[in-house]
């Protein structure tokens, strides 16, 4: 089966080779190619509904460069004329673009390459039947729970794919994944109280769908009996790893983001080398592991994807960088290039975290809330995590799912909370780091203890 993906990386390098052949007979001074084909089955859990469909990302991606002028212009679709197309459209905007870019320097210019995930056989083998048979599963597990479940939602992703890159200094390379997403958001009701509990599973396999339905029907019924904190007050904090995950990977996207360092906008900008944590938290971007379903061997300007040292026992080492920002510092580029968007070949390159990985502690989740007198533990998602203010760090979340925490017991369940306090001196606030190790949406981060948030309800 991963013979089929090698033929896509095969077929997406001469396609690589011959657009920038015709790039330079066009009269381009530089040329940057992104090629991509990726498929994936999507089904979504909706109500009673299910919905399957086939997806795709099939496109290219064209930087043009004259004299300093960069012209960006895409296409969907990869055939000649496709790729035709989008080179010459970036060819024309760079000759008419007003300014030049005095920072631009070059595209990438190595020869290094990263490693390749697993390619997961599981992800060929499976019937699109199947996987509606197993998106049935997480609804009647979900549906089956408890009488009070009301409503099911979710979202099965199945797929796999390849992209190249490719520019007229030298650069010519290819990757390929397998992936596998499953969510589900399961509503609980009763006496006009609406609860909602998530789970989910990630892999470079086909997920398994066992369990999924009742994780996330557990959490919802659970909330039901939620009481009203009834106060404000600074109080400890535990997020469990989905919501550390979700917490440490928002404080970091700015504060290490080279484009944020070169242009005055983060936090941490002069504080390379000095202690911006605990001596017990040591942060990768790590690029680089197995069984992440993001792991390729280059990113998405060819530069090969590696493992960063972010925080080193609290002490901040090093920020993550493109291309174009890393010529700028005059520094290493960290393989962080990341064209964002639904279709990614309509997208622009730009610095992203890769996958964060945190050192985790020894202790278990249970334990660290027996070292709790008085806090709250946060058990899902953080709302409103995105409307941090990523310039100051001043956040302001809502918790809808999170539990009084009395004389190291979990007490009760608790009405939505607001958890207040500061992304950036969060890091110098962990009181205890968890054990766990697996893999998250947000990355692998382990539960975490806080103290010195403002929690009110």
């Amino acid at each position: 089966m991963a013979l089929n993906l090698e033929d896509m990386e095969s077929d997406l390098l001469t396609r690589i080779d011959k657009g920038l052949k015709f790039g330079i007979s066009q009269g381009a001074d530089a040329l940057e190619l992104y090629i991509t084909n990726s498929r994936s089955l999507n089904v979504k859990i909706k109500g009673k509904m299910i919905d399957a469909a086939q997806g795709g990302n099939i496109g290219i991606g064209c930087r043009c460069v004259t004299g300093k002028k960069i012209g960006f212009a895409s296409s969907s679709g990869i055939t000649d004329s496709a790729i035709d197309f989008a080179i010459k459209s970036a060819l024309k905007i760079s000759k008419v673009l007003p300014k030049e870019d005095e920072r631009w320097s070059n595209f990438v210019q190595t020869e290094e390459k990263g490693k390749n995930g697993a390619i997961e056989s599981s992800i060929f083998e499976i019937s699109s039947e199947e996987v509606v048979n197993g998106a049935n599963l997480v609804f009647n597990e979900a549906k089956n729970y408890d009488p009070r479940i009301t409503s099911i939602e979710g979202l099965i992703v199945i797929g796999h794919g390849a992209f190249a890159i490719g520019n007229t200094e030298g650069l010519q390379k290819s990757s390929r994944n397998t992936f596998g997403f499953i969510e589900a958001y399961v509503v609980a009701s009763e006496s006009m109280k609406s609860k909602t509990g998530a789970s989910f599973a990630i892999g470079r396999g086909v997920p398994k769908f066992e369990g999924i339905g009742v994780t996330g029907a557990k959490k919802a019924v659970n909330l039901l009996e939620s009481k009203s904190l009834e106060k404000t007050s600074q109080m400890k904090v535990i997020f469990n790893n989905l919501a550390a995950g979700q917490f440490i990977t928002t404080g970091l996207q700015n504060s290490v983001n080279g484009q944020s360092i070169v242009e005055g906008k983060s936090a941490f900008k002069e504080k390379r080398g000095e202690q911006v944590g605990v001596s017990s938290l040591t942060i990768y971007d790590d690029g680089q592991i197995p069984d992440d379903p993001k792991m390729v061997a280059i990113d998405d300007e060819g530069f090969p994807r590696k493992k960063t040292l972010i925080m080193d026992k609290g002490i901040l080492r090093n920020f993550i960088f493109d291309q174009y920002y890393s010529n700028i510092y005059s520094t290493e580029n960290t393989g962080n290039a990341k064209r964002s968007s639904a279709q990614s070949y309509e997208a622009l390159p730009k610095i992203s975290l890769n996958t964060i990985s945190v050192i985790p502690g020894i202790k278990n989740l249970n334990e660290l809330v027996t070292e709790i007198n008085n806090g709250i533990l946060v058990n899902d998602l953080l709302l409103g995590i995105g409307a941090s203010n990523i310039i100051s760090g001043d956040f302001s979340i809502v918790s809808p799912n999170c539990y009084k925490i009395e004389n190291g017991e979990i007490t009760n369940p608790l009405e939505p909370v607001s958890v207040a306090g500061n992304l950036y001196k969060a890091f110098n606030q962990i009181v205890a780091l968890g054990n766990e190790k697996e893999l998250t949406p947000f990355g692998r981060i382990p539960s975490i203890a806080f103290e010195g948030f403002t929690v009110s309800g």
